[in-house]
């Protein structure tokens, strides 16, 4: 059962990072890892769902507290080709640079920048049950999903 009551985004003052939670932590084991491109972004990584959470230092983190709580939701978004997905932005940027990690190819992580410095959000593109977007924000536009087993295979161009 999930925990409807868990903050999905949050800020600790003390240690000053940033969470970003994409099931609840609580829940399951992991163990972390760095981001290759940036480390100042550190995964969680869980053999029950690949992706736990994500831990933000630096700029990255302080762009949290900045946020309204309308702004601490995933939208859920559907992409020229049907697919759905969700996404959560810290600021309103153009992507210049998007990339996965080398295990976990339905999630993006989203720069502003060439260099993987200003990490600006991420995407999802996974069905795995245990990932929980509370509160999500639906984008309607109108198309309808071609379900997400087509969306990835359709983002790795099978």
């Amino acid at each position: 059962m999930t925990n409807k009551n868990f903050e999905q985004i949050t800020y600790d003052t003390e240690t000053e990072m940033g969470y970003i939670y994409l099931t609840e932590p609580m829940k399951f084991q992991f163990y972390t890892e760095e981001l290759p491109e940036n480390p100042e972004i550190l995964l969680d990584l869980g053999k029950e769902v690949p992706l736990v959470g994500i831990e933000l230092m630096g700029a990255s983190a302080q762009k949290i507290p900045k946020l309204t709580n309308e702004q601490k939701r995933f939208i859920k978004k559907t992409d020229t080709h049907g697919h759905e997905y969700y996404s959560f932005q810290l600021e309103d940027k153009p992507v210049k640079q998007s990339i996965s990690y080398e295990r976990i190819i339905d999630v993006k992580f989203l720069f502003a920048d060439d260099e993987f410095i200003d990490f600006i959000g991420l995407e999802v593109y996974s069905a795995n049950p245990l990932y929980t977007f509370i509160g999500y924000k639906a984008n309607h536009n109108g198309q309808k999903s071609k379900g997400i087993l087509k969306n990835i295979l359709g983002r790795l161009g099978k």
